[in-house]
């Protein structure tokens, strides 16, 4: 199977969502291929369709007035942060050509993140009935929400690089109380990393884990 790999570098999320949607109308008619959308955001709050008032903090008004848009999607899962501190990975892929369970599909992006954050001496691990890749069970550094229409996926998982904790501090991140949020940088320092570096290795392990050539 090949896969095409597009890195857009940081790009605004409403746009990067336009893009997502246009490749997953043309894998839905059969004129597009599997791609792989690699990129970091301006900072941005998304809302998934389990998301609630309560699960704000700061009203989403107010973040709209400091700066930080408000954008409500069509993935699974609560309220998230997004933001230039992450690697995040959108993969618009057709299962038809992998397998159409969601069960394995979640598990296969987790394990892509797994075997990147193993890359840095990083053990993560799964937590039962939670989404996501976790330190432990009460401290976070993977998140991932999707869409899947006609077994063609949409939106993928973001992977927290830099510390970005604060940034999370207006929000109940998924929905989950009071998590801690983890960064690779936290976790490996005083060595130094990059999100153009985590990027590379997760597009390898991507490709390794789906099976592809590119």
């Amino acid at each position: 199977m090949k896969l095409e790999v597009y890195d857009l570098g940081l790009i605004d999320y409403v746009k990067c969502l336009e893009l997502q949607r246009s490749y997953h109308r043309k894998l839905i008619d059969g004129s597009q291929g599997d791609v792989l959308l690699t990129c970091s955001h301006h900072p941005v709050i998304t809302c998934g369709t389990s998301t609630e008032d309560a699960h704000f903090y700061t009203p989403s008004s107010e973040l709209e007035i400091s700066g930080t848009p408000v954008v409500s999607i069509e993935r699974g899962g609560s309220v998230t942060y997004h933001g230039p501190e992450q690697a995040v990975c959108y993969p618009l892929i057709n299962l038809h050509n992998h397998k159409t369970d969601v069960g394995w599909y979640m598990r296969s992006l987790e394990e892509v993140v797994l075997s990147t954050l193993q890359e840095y001496g990083i053990t993560g691990i799964r937590v039962p009935g939670k989404t996501g890749v976790w330190i432990d069970e009460n401290s976070k550094i993977a998140f991932s929400g999707v869409r899947i229409s006609r077994w063609c996926t949409l939106h993928g998982f973001s992977l927290n690089v830099i510390p970005c904790s604060h940034r999370f501090a207006a929000i109940n991140p998924c929905g989950l109380g009071d998590i801690k949020i983890a960064s690779i940088a936290e976790l490996i320092a005083p060595k130094p990393v990059s999100v153009a570096e985590v990027t590379h290795k997760l597009i390898a392990n991507f490709i390794r884990v789906f099976k592809y050539e590119v």
